[in-house]
């Protein structure tokens, strides 16, 4: 009977799948889930693990919390990626943080009525990004690698850093 309990908890939390917590947020919950999704404007978050979701449309806040999910994204107005070995390509965001370990992200940083940011911390995230519009780069935390270049007309970005072993360059 012991035995069963883990299989019976994961067969339950797979089955969770697409919950919705309220009118204006998706929630996707558990383990192996593969689903395309339109944000219509909504929130979304994102947890467990290895989950394969693809955004679509308009999305508010996305959050991706857990590790090895995989997630695509056209348009959000926060990205917060946290946990490890997840891997997130999007189009764009206005604020996008990053935090944990070993997550890849890749997307368009955006300005708005302020300069898009970009908050890293943690170990090991590797971040690519494309600048469009004043933007600012916080990077702290161990072995980080953020790299970026910039849509025509874009200033560079303002970098703050700290930590040890980061690496903030432009791509060649």
């Amino acid at each position: 009977m012991l035995l069963r309990l883990p299989v019976i908890f994961a067969a339950t939390i797979a089955t969770i799948g697409l919950a919705h917590a309220d009118d204006d947020q998706l929630k996707i919950q558990g383990v192996g889930i593969s689903r395309d999704i339109d944000c219509q404007g909504k929130d979304v978050g994102i947890y467990g693990a290895e989950n394969e979701i693809e955004l679509t449309g308009r999305c508010g806040s996305i959050t991706v919390h857990g590790s090895k999910h995989k997630v695509s994204f056209e348009q959000g107005q926060k990205l917060s990626v946290s946990g490890s070995d997840n891997v997130v390509n999007g189009g764009r965001t206005k604020n996008l943080v990053v935090s944990v370990a070993k997550n890849v992200v890749s997307t368009t940083l955006e300005a708005g009525d302020e300069p898009g940011q970009l908050k890293a911390t943690g170990a090991n995230n590797r971040i690519s990004l494309v600048l469009v519009g004043p933007s600012r780069l916080d990077v702290g935390g161990v072995e980080q690698s953020v790299e970026w270049s910039k849509a025509d007309g874009a200033p560079n970005p303002e970098v703050r850093s700290s930590g040890a072993l980061n690496s903030i360059k432009r791509k060649k």
